[in-house]
């Protein structure tokens, strides 16, 4: 609930401290005093649009500022977490919003800054401000589910079905994640198989590529290298007595008659030795070569097909042999995981069917409990609305099937109302007129108070256009909703006034050629008087006599 309210510079309001406490309150005044401008204050504060034209005259900046106690609201610490607020031991949360002229406006909780889209999200759970102003969490359609459920004691049917929701998703999810659809399987099983098997069937040997090449360079130039050959054998052993061998050989024959003179030569003698055994082992080893040498156009164009087909595997599966050697090993170790995930496929496939059934079969039986509350809450709720002056209104909660199954279950929840007989129903979020919104906003929250979560409600003028029995009806109301909420009020009803805990009045004054909106708590005569004004304009001995009744008769009823 909010406890205290504090505003700076806000319209014709200076400086306003209010100390609220549980139950209805009701905030009255002549019109114009500004009774609204507090609404619209608390609004800015959970969360409203900003405008500098809030600011009050002659001021830079204006501040709105409240004290809540939020202990116990669903769902709100786990926000506060998100956000890294600590919620106070005493479970209570500092809200401030400050618009300046500059343009530089701030959202800060328990201090810390927020953006605007975050502050609403706390705002949203303090607070809902019914009338002639955005923030109804009625209205959404997620909120008008919880309540419907809410009421009807759905909720743990509910926290069921969105179980076996994420189950079945969590399934498809590792479904999508093992590799698609079947067909999708199929193609990436036949695309590996092909690749698996052009590769094995090219029977590469690492270092292949290499030694072709080589060998297409000597097959090109088989004539130049015999030619060569018999160049170097002739050079080395021709039969001329000029050859190197020769020539050795009769070096050698002259250094062993000197080393028989001189016995220093024999080494060298034996290197000659040495040497013409080395250029024969070299001649007949050429001769050897260039008889091999032989020019084969066949082994040409295979050495030349083959070393095409290893391109085109280069092209594909990597720079070199060993490359496509490893994107072979990968491939089967690829195929072979496919068809474990086959397999795999197969029984999460099957699992999935069952969780999808499971989920079916309890969203079909949470569908057929909300139908049944549905026409229970609605006839309840419009026969509130007969009470507050709306005889032909009548109000309808739409369980439509979603297209699409949801944690929610498989309905989509449409709060429909009609105000007279012929003219259709429309959702809520479409009523045109401000006092049928806030009277079908009241008669909501009477049925709807037990589970709805949002611990403050401010009504703006819900008393607009009523009296007599009706008005009674909306104070009653508004009484027994307060037992269950904070409730805030903006009435110019005596009724309503009447049965609230606390009363404020709201004044407008002139001082030094400023305008100033005050308020004051009423107690005592102090409200008996302002209770005959609300019931005849006038503070006369019999209005004040009315006025006192009413409230004699609003305690005997406590």
């Amino acid at each position: 609930m909010l406890q205290e309210l504090q505003i700076e510079n806000f319209a014709l309001i200076e400086s306003l401290h209010l100390d609220l406490e549980p139950g209805l309150t009701v905030l009255t005044g002549e019109t114009g005093a500004g009774k609204s401008i507090i609404v619209d204050a608390v609004g800015l504060l959970v969360g409203a649009r900003a405008s500098a034209e809030y600011i009050r005259t002659g001021a830079e900046r204006a501040l709105v500022s409240g004290l809540f106690q939020v202990a116990g609201i669903p769902g709100l610490e786990e926000i506060l977490n998100e956000f890294g607020i600590p919620l106070e031991a005493d479970g209570s949360l500092l809200l401030s919003r400050e618009i300046s002229r500059s343009g530089r406006h701030s959202c800060r909780v328990n201090g810390r800054s927020l953006t605007l889209s975050m502050y609403q999200r706390i705002g949203q759970m303090l607070v809902d401000i019914h009338g002639q102003h955005a923030y109804q969490s009625i209205l959404r359609p997620a909120s008008q589910m919880d309540l419907l459920d809410g009421v009807a004691g759905l909720m743990a049917l509910r926290a069921q079905v969105k179980g076996l929701y994420i189950t079945w998703q969590n399934l498809q999810n590792e479904l999508e994640e093992l590799g698609g659809d079947e067909a999708a399987r199929e193609r990436q099983r036949d695309l590996l198989t092909y690749q698996l098997k052009e590769i094995a069937a090219a029977n590469l040997s690492p270092g292949e590529d290499e030694a072709l090449l080589r060998e297409l360079e000597i097959l090109n130039n088989a004539s130049k290298l015999a030619e060569g050959a018999a160049a170097v054998y002739a050079a080395l052993f021709g039969e001329d007595g000029r050859s190197a061998y020769d020539r050795i050989g009769q070096a050698e024959a002259i250094l062993a008659t000197m080393a028989a003179i001189d016995t220093g030569l024999k080494p060298w003698q034996d290197l000659l030795a040495a040497a013409a055994a080395q250029v024969e082992e070299v001649a007949r080893g050429i001769r050897r070569y260039e008889e091999k040498l032989e020019y084969d156009p066949n082994r040409l164009k295979e050495i030349e097909d083959r070393l095409e087909l290893i391109k085109n595997l280069k092209r594909k599966y990597g720079p070199d042999i060993r490359a496509i050697l490893q994107y072979q090993e990968q491939t089967a170790a690829a195929l072979e995981e496919l068809d474990r995930r086959a397999a795999m496929v197969v029984n999460l496939e099957k699992d999935m069917t069952a969780a999808e059934a499971r989920y079916r079969e309890a969203a079909l039986h949470l569908r057929r409990q909300r139908l049944e509350a549905a026409r229970k809450i609605a006839a309840e709720i419009t026969a509130v609305l007969r009470e507050m002056a709306m005889p032909a209104a009548r109000l309808m909660i739409d369980c439509t099937e979603s297209p699409r199954p949801g944690p929610g279950g498989m309905d989509t929840i449409t709060f429909l109302f009609q105000p007279n007989p012929g003219e259709g129903s429309r959702p809520l979020a479409q009523i045109a007129s401000g006092g049928e919104m806030a009277r079908v906003m009241l008669a909501c929250k009477s049925i709807l108070a037990e589970v709805d979560a949002v611990p403050t409600l401010i009504f703006d003028e819900i008393d607009a256009g009523i009296g007599g029995a009706a008005a009674r009806a909306v104070a009653n109301t508004l009484a027994a909703i307060g037992r269950r909420h904070q409730v805030l009020c903006v009435t110019h009803s005596a009724q309503l006034a009447g049965v609230a805990g606390q009363h404020y009045r709201v004044s407008k004054i002139v001082r030094d050629g400023r305008t100033f909106t005050s308020i004051e708590k009423l107690a005592g005569e102090a409200r008996v008087e302002e209770l005959a004004r609300l019931l005849s304009g006038e503070t006369s001995p019999i209005a004040r006599k009315h006025a006192a009744a009413l409230l004699e008769q609003t305690r005997s009823k406590k």
